[in-house]
């Protein structure tokens, strides 16, 4: 059966907005490829309502799309530019505000619809063979080659297999990869909102005891929703109609926008947090969810998520250079070195902010006080953030210049 099957250089098992851009960036690259996936997305349909789930695209992975041909799709359609970003808590009159003018760049990031971005990735598939619908049944790797099992009774081999498959990968299940996280026992409510006052264009963020909230500005004028609340908080708000959970959030965003008016298409989701102890093996690799899920306060996953694709595609593209294929370790980890640590760090962060903003002890809410103050009132702390955040001036995989 194995010698029968078709023979990539690498397979993908996952395709969404993580496995989908790897996809077509390695078949650019001249890679061949495969790309197994469960359900076909649907075409992406202008007259549809927004997406549940948002994604704020920060400038360093835009560019990467935009070198992929995959922007353009994007920003035609609904790709909402946020020029900056207010965050305060409610236990502080302190605001912090970080505008794009304090490092001279055009905008702090854009707020996509994650189903568009899948949309496009899969619109520009053409130089990979896409097995879908398909469910990989079973992995087994060998020296010379990776052998996936799909449930109907094909298989592929591949010189790498990469899991991009979310958080619950059946790849790195299969492979044996040890996770460290914990659940945050919170639930994100999404939705689209509409408000008294315009956006503005900046994403607001107020930090509260029980979670954050967020509005993130759409190009209609709404906001799309994202309030981080404790499971008991959670299991309220599910329970009320649209006006008294209008009235809640109105309350819970200390009217930032004014009054919250409706709410669209009301969801819930949990939070959690996980790493994989590593992320690749000899013919294995992981990237996106199935490596790392942060919390996503700072709206940074799905960037996380590009950022392994360049890097990944840089290792694979280094090892080829040398003469090897692409499941050779070696380079493999060069892909590991360069991901963990700016993972781990935005983890870290991520979770220590949860805990601090989370905080009920006055001495604490009175230091984080005082460190927004710091952060509002000096210039280079500011701009430190907003470069980390955007990646401006990241050097580094020629897809990220």
């Amino acid at each position: 059966m194995t010698s029968r099957a078709p023979r990539y250089d690498v397979a993908i098992v996952g395709g969404g907005m993580v496995g989908a851009v790897l996809a077509v960036a390695l078949s650019r690259a001249q890679f061949s490829v495969a790309l197994v996936e469960l359900r076909r997305p649907p075409e992406f349909d202008l007259d549809a309502p927004y997406d549940l789930r948002q994604s704020a695209i920060a400038p360093a992975p835009m560019r990467m799309l935009l070198q992929l041909d995959l922007w353009d799709y994007i920003a035609e359609r609904r790709a909402c530019p946020f020029t900056g970003m207010l965050v305060w808590d409610e236990d502080s009159p302190a605001e912090l505000l970080l505008e794009h003018t304090e490092i001279g760049i055009p905008e702090l990031g854009h707020i996509v619809d994650n189903g568009l971005l899948v949309a496009s990735a899969w619109r520009h598939l053409q130089g990979v063979d896409v097995y879908c619908p398909a469910k990989l049944a079973n992995l087994h790797v060998d020296t010379q080659a990776a052998t996936l099992a799909l449930e109907d009774g094909r298989a592929i081999t591949a010189a790498l297999v990469v899991g991009a498959e979310g958080g619950n990968s059946f790849v790195r299940q299969a492979a044996g990869i040890a996770t460290t996280g914990w659940p945050y026992r919170q639930r994100c409510t999404v939705g689209q909102i509409t408000t008294e006052y315009h956006h503005r264009n900046i994403a607001w963020q107020r930090y509260t005891q029980t979670g954050p909230v967020a509005f993130l500005p759409l190009g209609d004028g709404r906001c799309s929703l994202a309030w981080h609340a404790d499971d008991a908080l959670a299991d309220e708000l599910a329970k009320l109609d649209e006006a008294a959970f209008c009235a809640r959030l109105t309350a819970a965003s200390d009217s930032a926008l004014g009054q919250v008016l409706a709410i669209e298409s009301r969801a819930q989701y949990p939070l959690r947090l996980l790493h994989a102890e590593r992320y690749c093996l000899p013919r294995i690799a992981l990237a996106g969810d199935a490596a790392h899920v942060v919390h996503p306060m700072a709206g940074q996953g799905v960037n996380l998520g590009l950022l392994d694709v360049a890097e990944l595609v840089a290792a694979l593209e280094a090892g080829r250079a040398a003469g090897h294929d692409a499941g050779e370790l070696t380079y493999l980890k060069r892909y590991q070195r360069a991901r963990m640590a700016d993972n781990l760090l935005m983890l870290g962060a991520t979770d220590v902010l949860k805990r601090t903003f989370g905080s009920r002890s006055p001495l604490v809410a009175r230091l984080r006080g005082r460190a927004i103050d710091a952060a509002a009132g000096f210039a280079p702390i500011r701009q430190l953030m907003i470069h980390h955040a955007t990646g401006a001036g990241r050097t580094g995989p020629r897809l990220l210049r």
